[in-house]
């Protein structure tokens, strides 16, 4: 019976379960990266060439197991800080997996009708790559838990970024896998192909190699020292509004900041929304704040909500970042890159339920549009909001500016005790190595960390608690790299592929 099943009309969906499975596993909390390398090759092997509507069954099980393991902490934001009904959160929660399992259904559909053969070795990442990438620029985009991300622990491995950005990691990771889907099934007629295997890992050895001597070749060139001190402070997400707990809240940041500059960092850094209050517009708080770099002498750089009444007598929000000096001069940066449904509300007449997601404010926050970095002890810097670093697009248009250090402040209190966290930092090391500057990362609850221009992670700090972390990096000349002049063309080349190879199995048809 066990024998019927492995080899009757269910087995393709057997392995495309154990690809889900697979996935899910390579990814926070369980964090096991190899099987990246392998997670995908099951799938592949259920798919079968000419038989486009099993594929795209298999692929959407593959699909939705994964985000479906990957994205439970989702219900955790909608219910618990939300105030979303649990029917509704959960039903939305399905609609997100059931939206990003239909980018597997369709990569397992175009392998399908356009696969066969050894094509199929080189299809396979070209068009994953094509899709992904799609999924991160499509109704505002959602580039979370990208296959390259898998990686975001071994700097060797990422280093192809500074060229193809993380699509290049993942091009390379379903080469792998396509190769050993491609030799299993050869194997099986008897006619082992045993070269497409062998390409692979030898490019994928490569690709390591040169990214030992490319992050060697980075400290060579050395730069400037820039010590930073990350302030954690660990607020509960339903004590941040509550004004009860505002002067807790400010003086607990307040002594914090005092204790940083100790140590004498060149900056000190608080998480995203971090003052419990508008800063220029509550006086009392204001002053102190003011009073504090002055006395510390170190320039603070805070997150805080940003109100502004307009022409109309209306408030204008905005998920502000401002940065202090001990001289008096303020700069301040609006967030660009916004969180449907946290931070503003799509559809806002048909979707009124969901408005309790932003309860930071009263209605949506209003999008910042400049990316000119500010000068900080002379050295220029870039500051990204939370969600906002996840997208590529911000942290290269900072470092074509003259960034030579971004800042990525965040509230993760949003997601509770689960994976998210460590899921929302995994693409951080990227940014580094894209782009060649180092990034800091202050968040409130944690993971606060320093990540060097090489991608390297330093210091993280453990979620859920009160600390204060200082490091000094080392700030490379300013220099674009390949990815930062040309973007996403790595991307697109896999998109333009795999239209032109659709375009000529059509024309054949």
């Amino acid at each position: 019976m066990v024998k019927n099943f492995a080899g009757g009309k269910a087995k393709p969906y057997l392995l495309s379960l154990i690809s889900g499975v697979l996935l899910v596993l390579a990814f926070p909390p369980f964090g096991w990266h190899p099987l990246a390398w392998m997670a995908l090759a099951p799938l592949l092997l259920a798919i079968e060439p000419g038989k486009p509507a099993t594929a795209i069954k298999c692929g959407f099980l593959a699909g939705a197991v994964f985000f479906g393991g990957a994205l439970p902490w989702i219900y955790n934001a909608l219910h618990v800080f939300g105030h979303i009904s649990p029917p509704v959160s959960v039903f939305l929660l399905i609609l997100l997996i059931l939206y990003l399992a239909l980018y597997f259904a369709l990569f397992a559909w175009g392998m399908a009708r356009l696969g066969g053969g050894p094509t199929t070795v080189l299809l396979a990442p070209a068009l994953f790559v094509s899709l992904e990438y799609l999924r991160g620029i499509f109704l505002t985009g959602f580039p979370w838990a990208l296959l390259a991300h898998t990686q975001y622990t071994l700097p060797p491995v990422i280093q192809i970024a500074s060229i193809t950005g993380a699509p290049g990691v993942a091009f390379l990771i379903v080469l792998v896998n396509a190769s050993l889907a491609h030799f299993i099934r050869s194997r099986r007629k008897g006619k082992p192909a045993y070269a497409a295997p062998a390409i692979a890992l030898a490019l994928a050895a490569a690709n390591v190699a040169w990214g030992y001597w490319h992050i060697a070749a980075v400290q060579k060139a050395g730069g400037d020292a820039f010590t930073a001190a990350l302030v954690q402070g660990n607020i509960e997400q339903e004590q941040k509004w509550d004004p009860q707990f505002r002067d807790q809240t400010a003086q607990k940041y307040f002594a914090l900041t005092r204790e940083a500059a100790k140590e004498k960092p060149s900056l000190v850094v608080w998480p995203e929304a971090a003052a419990p209050f508008y800063y220029g517009v509550d006086p009392d708080y204001t002053v102190q704040t003011r009073q504090t770099v002055a006395a510390d002498g170190v320039p603070l750089l805070f997150g805080a909500i940003g109100a502004e009444r307009g022409a109309e007598g209306r408030i204008r929000y905005s998920n502000r970042a401002w940065l202090v000096t001990p001289s008096g001069e303020e700069r301040k940066y609006d967030k660009i890159h916004l969180v449907p449904f946290g931070e503003y509300i799509p559809f806002r007449s048909l979707l009124s339920f969901a408005k309790k997601l932003t309860q930071a404010v009263e209605g949506d926050i209003a999008a910042g549009t400049s990316t000119e970095p500010v000068k900080i002890n002379g050295l220029t810097v870039g500051v990204q909001i939370c969600y906002e670093i996840i997208f590529p697009d911000g942290s290269r248009a900072f470092a074509a500016n003259g960034a030579r250090v971004i800042v990525n402040i965040t509230n993760d209190a949003w997601y509770g005790d689960s994976a998210a966290s460590a899921q929302h930092m995994m693409s951080i090391p990227f940014r580094a190595v894209e782009n060649r500057v180092p990034v800091l990362r202050a968040a409130n609850t944690g993971i606060s960390c320093f990540i060097t221009a090489a991608g390297e992670i330093r210091k993280p700090t453990a979620l859920f608690e009160t600390t204060v972390i200082t490091d000094t990096l080392t700030v490379p000349p300013h220099t674009r790299t390949f990815y930062n002049r040309f973007g996403d063309l790595f991307a697109w080349l896999c998109v333009a592929g795999v239209g032109a190879v659709a375009a000529r199995r059509w024309r054949k048809q």
